[in-house]
């Protein structure tokens, strides 16, 4: 009996080992040990913040949920979200989805990570006989609305992770994931 709640023991403390190590490496350029952000706790973070509104000269655009997604071995993020444009000429709206990359930032006043520089890499219209109303600086725009909105928006506060953030040296995505660099 003693020997197998050792074993289990073992078994556990050598998966809790194996997480750790696969979650902590050595920052490529030399500042000092990164750890990766998990995917499932920017997205909670993002999550509570939406669905929101934002009125223009063109409409209000509802953003709907958005999702970040880490492709492996890119140096961005990738960001789709739904969303749904009404004005007095659409009451019940036309709904599309848009697809963002972007980098990360750090605002070391608030502790927050936001995203950076999102640029619009696709944008879809659900409703296709509708959409061949809007112009082409119109879509422009809700577009550059919608990544501009997303990037006020904190993704995750590093404070609240209980991570000491005055040793935070850098901030970065690699491989599709953030990476936070702690050292001295």
């Amino acid at each position: 009996m003693k020997n197998i709640i050792k074993k289990s023991l073992l078994v556990a403390l050598g998966l809790m080992i194996g997480s750790f190590t696969a979650c902590v490496g050595v920052d490529p350029q030399g500042r000092g040990y990164s750890v990766a952000v998990p995917m499932e706790m920017i997205n909670s973070t993002l999550a509570g913040q939406f669905p929101l509104k934002e009125t223009r000269s063109f409409g209000t655009v509802e953003m709907l949920d958005p999702n970040i997604l880490g492709a492996a071995g890119s140096d961005k993020l990738s960001i789709g979200t739904g969303f749904n444009i009404t004005n007095m000429f659409m009451p019940n709206g036309i709904g599309g989805n848009l697809s963002l990359s972007s980098g990360v930032r750090y605002d070391p006043a608030t502790k927050n990570l936001y995203l950076a520089n999102p640029m619009v890499q696709d944008l879809k219209f659900q409703d296709f006989s509708l959409a061949k109303y809007l112009t082409n600086d119109m879509r422009n725009a809700l577009g550059l609305l919608i990544a501009e909105t997303i990037s006020k928006k904190p993704i995750y506060n590093i404070s609240k992770a209980g991570i000491g953030s005055g040793l935070v040296k850098g901030i970065d995505v690699r491989n599709g994931q953030i990476f936070l660099t702690f050292g001295l």
